[in-house]
């Protein structure tokens, strides 16, 4: 059972104590029936014998019992489900940390967070469920036993009837499992198209034809997603009447059929079919939490596949136990040998790939890397940093390759503000030296008049693109690594401030002993650059002040 073994997986589940808890909650509860139908039936000498107080106090203990061991039950099956939820959540978290940009591309933003978020909130609302399917089968276990108990016969005409409904459901159960899995695939588009609508806003609202296409595929995600979920309801209504009409029948087969087969008497007919009717509420309980556990269940399966695509996808060794060196050194050189990369592309398109590179960077230069849109500047970019895994060639650092359990220590070196960036509003990962010079370079940048730092935190981040850079390159200078990657970081600056930041705030970076690596368009400030590469259709050139082009060295 996926669910269970997802759940029971990081923590111990003491089966005992809930078998034990949910078996005196059933038996309790059947108790109840006993003893209704007991007293029923023998009032007039309960009355007369004044046995009528006796038969109460133990009626209340019975209700007693059940109440105290259900609670006991259902808190203690939330608290298990909770925790175990919990710890997914770190696994899966640490999953998306260790694994690569590439894998993370693939399996794209909206599948994780619709797992993380969607998936992990059904498990966590079906835990009480569980507690009452449980011991709504115990309830019916026992009940069936009373009735045994009372007439054979009317034991497996139920068990017959039982059984029947429980199959119906089961020759469903593939159809269902086929529509939840398109609902959920259709679900994660969703929320794709709902990105696409939220992060290019901008671009929608200049475009209507791009905004109608935009809502029609949106339109047409949401219509498989209600198609599917419409599908699998009905086919869960289907099943629950047909469950209900069966026990219909089994009720009616108590009075109708039983006194045909075998010789019972009337108390013993009356008994049965107050027993049948007794177990309405936990069939249906059972019938109605059976859409709650497949949903349930199908999550736990999306789970499970997303964590296994990732740790499989993984070049980490860390989850195997095995760990890298604890430092690498100080960085003298790092040269790229026969550096290449290509992306995965459908069959039939063009391969786009960049290599084989081959460069030296000696610390404190300042290079420059110039080429048009699409040419490969960013994915070279990426391979310099480790950020995409090299599919030939090699990286080495001060004359040594870089191994696998090395990338980690490796990618350390870096410090980067992307043309994509993100701004984190807290400094997470970074020991600031003092708070004067935090407001030395909110001065510096002029960024002090709008924003402060307390507590590791920036005041806000709701600002203007540049300005945000600006709080990005501030959170780079803070870490102070060894080498600066700056991806078009001036595009968004004013022409003030972009001859600032070439004429002022590079050499500042150099003078601190730091190199930098810029990509940019910005050929009025070539000249500030130690070196100058220039990437076309993936090949990297070294360009000099002459205007001749070569292959880097």
């Amino acid at each position: 059972m996926v669910l269970y073994d997802l759940i029971s997986r990081n923590i111990k589940i003491k089966k005992r104590n809930f078998v034990a808890l949910g078996c005196i909650s059933g038996l309790a509860n059947a108790l109840v029936l006993a003893l209704i139908n007991n007293v029923a039936e023998n009032i007039s000498d309960i009355n007369r014998e004044n046995h009528i107080l006796y038969y109460l106090i133990l009626f209340s203990l019975t209700i007693a019992i059940y109440g105290f061991t259900q609670q006991r039950l259902m808190t203690k099956a939330a608290r298990t489900v909770e925790k175990a939820i919990a710890g997914l959540r770190v696994e899966l978290f640490e999953c998306v940390r260790y694994t690569e940009l590439s894998t993370l591309e693939k399996i794209g933003k909206e599948r994780i967070f619709n797992t993380l978020s969607k998936e992990l909130q059904t498990i966590s609302q079906s835990a009480q469920l569980f507690v009452i399917i449980g011991q709504s089968i115990t309830l019916v276990f026992f009940t069936s036993l009373y009735i045994a108990y009372h007439s054979f016969v009317a034991f497996l005409v139920v068990s017959v009837l039982i059984m029947l409904g429980a199959s119906i459901h089961r020759l469903r159960a593939n159809e269902i499992q086929k529509n939840m899995k398109l609902s959920f695939e259709s679900e994660n588009m969703l929320i794709h198209r709902l990105s696409d609508l939220l992060d290019g806003f901008k671009e929608v609202k200049l475009s209507n034809p791009r905004a109608d296409d935009l809502e029609n595929e949106f339109i047409a995600d949401s219509t498989r997603a209600k198609n599917a979920k419409t599908t699998t309801q009905t086919l869960f209504a289907t099943d629950f009447v047909l469950s209900q009409i069966t026990f219909f029948a089994a009720t009616g087969a108590m009075v109708f059929i039983v006194p045909l087969l075998s010789n019972v008497y009337t108390d013993v007919v009356i008994k049965v079919t107050t027993a049948s009717l007794f177990l309405i509420g936990p069939i249906t309980s059972i019938v109605g939490g059976i859409p709650i556990y497949t949903t349930a269940s199908e999550a736990a399966n999306n789970v499970l596949d997303l964590e296994n695509e990732l740790k499989l996808a993984s070049q980490k060794a860390q989850k195997q136990g095995a760990k890298g060196p604890s430092e690498i050194g100080t960085f003298e050189e790092i040269k790229l040998e026969g550096a290449y990369y290509q992306h995965h592309r459908p069959e039939g398109e063009r391969p786009f790939f960049v290599g084989p590179v081959d460069l030296t960077i000696k610390p404190g230069q300042i290079t420059f890397v110039t080429g048009g849109n699409g040419s490969g500047k960013t994915t070279f970019i990426r391979m310099l940093t480790g950020l995409y895994e090299l599919q030939a060639g090699q990286i080495l650092l001060n004359g040594r390759a870089i191994t696998n359990n090395e990338q980690d220590l490796y990618r350390s070196l870096f410090t980067a503000v992307f043309s994509d960036f993100h701004l984190f509003k807290q400094l997470y990962g970074i020991r600031v030296g003092s708070q004067q010079e935090i407001d030395d370079w909110l001065v510096f940048l002029e960024m002090n008049t709008k924003v402060s730092v307390e507590n590791s935190e920036f005041s806000t981040v709701d600002l203007s693109t540049g300005q945000r850079k600006r709080l990005a390159l501030l959170s780079t200078i803070l870490e102070n690594r060894p080498i600066y990657i700056f991806d078009e970081w001036a595009a968004d600056q004013d022409p003030i401030f972009r001859r600032k930041f070439y004429e002022q705030v590079l050499p500042k970076l150099k003078e601190r002993g730091n190199t930098v690596i810029a990509i940019t368009h910005d050929d009025a400030y070539f000249h500030l650059a130690d070196v100058h590469l220039k990437m076309v259709e993936g090949q990297l050139m070294e360009h000099n002040m002459a205007g001749s082009e070569g292959v880097s060295s």
